[in-house]
């Protein structure tokens, strides 16, 4: 072997090892949240069919040949809350045999954001009251909790707003309050963006690891092999989606994903309604249980004319038949106006109607409704968005599996499968692999590996990680906190190898040999 082979075998083997290393330590970090990704992602994709088989007593009821008006189920449920509770929505039967459901707060709550409503049932049919919930309990419930990291509940700190820099007029909050637990799955989402190049870096065909298959399992091979091939198998098939995954599942994010929306808003502006505006914006109308259209969120909520002192607002019975005139897709909910009052005038709102979530981006629209005449103010829809507006909305459309119907289901489906079965793989990897007597952990790079790692390995890894830092500020931050801590270790180690003995040329770190790999 010529010595400039010979030189080439031994970088790629240290480069090797090193990114076996990073894959390694960032996937024991990243697994538990995505195995709670994944558990949470599917009872989400499935939320509708689950939600009606666990709480069958709630959703279904015997069809009728007449229904009771809908504003006197309205007034039923509004007895079961009492007066410490004020209407958020009335959502009446997407079908034959489904109940009417009317959203409530509490008065002296959060008037906006993700609010904790209380969602009550009726019998659209006979007027009888069905029972009561909170839309964030049940398996649900805890599912929409879990997969956002409780969001914006609980300690938040202040992060700066990009918005603000650009824009400080739409924009006037300097900072943005985010929540730890939301900031947390942002910073591990960059991360796990880590974890699948890195895989892919080490699965992708080398001439030092000639032995290795690329689309082929040897089952038949047992032990750590049958899993290596399994989860290499399993992350490169996958590893694509999942990318679309997480890059759509940040634009959702509390912080990264408001300073993504101001962005587009600003490159790309969506089309400019001319009509007279309350100071609410579609944004506050937001809950979990009935979510805004992302790029709606910052559409204001247009006015209505004033109809004179014995004006009186139409009927949700009246917005009912409307809005199915206009053929929205049954499932809306009628949001009710809020009025406010600037400058000793009263500025009125307007019915506001919003298809059923989630929904393809052809499904999304917004109807506002003259709360005095019932005649339509505007028809908001995807096509008046930006263009990174709506590629945005698109890619969370296929991320809630809705965009392409079965199809996105299925394979959003096949992603959650397909995390659990690289989570699993991963451990057994690493369980058979193991000594006797120790933990089978990476150890620390060692002088001799650091050495011969090609400089131009060594800079393209730098740049990508800059980039991805400064595109990603969250994980950016992580990062110079990892490799702060990795250097401080590494010090004190060398420190005391010192004092005990000289180290030699390989320190004992990088016990992983590169057939290992294959």
């Amino acid at each position: 072997m010529s010595t400039t082979a010979a030189s080439t075998r031994q970088g790629d083997a240290a480069v090797l090892r090193r990114i076996f290393r990073l894959h390694f330590w960032v996937g024991l970090f990243a697994a538990p949240v995505l195995v709670v990704l994944a558990c949470t992602g599917l009872v989400i994709l499935y939320s509708q069919p689950l939600d009606h088989w666990l709480n069958g007593d709630l959703f279904t009821v015997a069809q009728g040949s007449t229904t009771v008006p809908l504003d006197e189920q309205v007034a039923t449920a509004q007895r079961q809350v009492g007066a410490g509770y004020t209407l958020d929505a009335v959502t009446p039967p997407d079908a034959p045999g489904h109940s009417t459901r009317v959203d409530f707060r509490p008065s002296d709550g959060p008037a906006v954001g993700e609010a904790n409503a209380t969602q009550v049932f009726v019998d659209p049919y006979t007027g009888r009251y069905l029972g009561r919930r909170s839309e964030l309990s049940g398996l649900v419930g805890y599912a929409n909790q879990l997969h956002r990291m409780f969001g914006n509940d609980g300690p938040k700190v202040q992060l700066p707003s990009l918005g603000h820099l650009v824009d400080p007029v739409a924009y006037p909050n300097a900072t943005i309050p985010v929540g730890v637990g939301n900031l947390w799955m942002e910073l591990t989402a960059g991360w796990i963006l880590v974890l699948l190049a890195s895989g892919l870096y080490l699965w992708w065909p080398r001439a030092i690891q000639s032995a290795k298959p690329l689309l082929k399992l040897r089952w038949g091979k047992g032990g750590r092999i049958r899993w290596r091939d399994l989860h290499a198998l399993t992350g490169v098939v996958l590893s694509v989606v999942l990318i679309c995954y997480v890059l759509s599942g940040l634009t959702w994010s509390r912080y990264w994903g408001e300073n993504w929306r101001a962005f587009s808003a600003t490159v790309a502006p969506s089309v400019s309604v001319a009509a007279p505006s309350t100071p609410a914006k579609m944004g506050d109308y937001d809950r979990l249980g009935r979510r805004i259209a992302w790029a709606a969120t910052d559409d204001p909520v247009y006015a209505s004319q004033p109809g004179g002192p014995t004006a009186a607002r139409i009927s949700f019975a009246d917005v009912d038949r409307i809005t199915k005139g206009e053929n929205m897709i049954p499932g809306f909910a009628i949001i009710p106006p809020s009025d406010s009052t600037e400058g000793g005038e009263t500025v009125y709102g307007s019915y506001t109607v919003v298809n059923r979530w989630p929904q393809k981006l052809s499904e999304q629209r917004t109807l506002y409704l003259d709360q005095f005449t019932g005649a339509t103010i505007t028809n908001a829809t995807a096509a008046q968005d930006g263009a990174l507006s709506r590629l945005t909305s698109l890619g969370i459309a296929m991320h809630m599996g809705n965009q392409l119907g079965v199809l996105t289901r299925i394979t959003a489906t096949l992603a959650c499968l397909g995390v659990l079965i690289s989570v699993l793989t991963g451990f057994l990897m690493w369980w058979k692999r193991r000594p006797a007597g120790g933990t089978g952990l990476p150890g620390p790079v060692s002088d001799a590996t650091r050495a011969a790692t090609p400089k131009h390995v060594v800079k393209a890894v730098a740049i990508a990680a800059v980039a991805l830092g400064v595109l990603y500020p969250a994980f950016g931050v992580s990062l110079l906190v990892v490799l702060g801590t990795e250097a401080v270790v590494a010090v004190r180690r060398r420190t005391r190898a010192e004092e005990v003995e000289p180290v030699s040329a390989d320190d004992g770190g990088d016990d992983l040999p590169v057939g290992a790999l294959q």
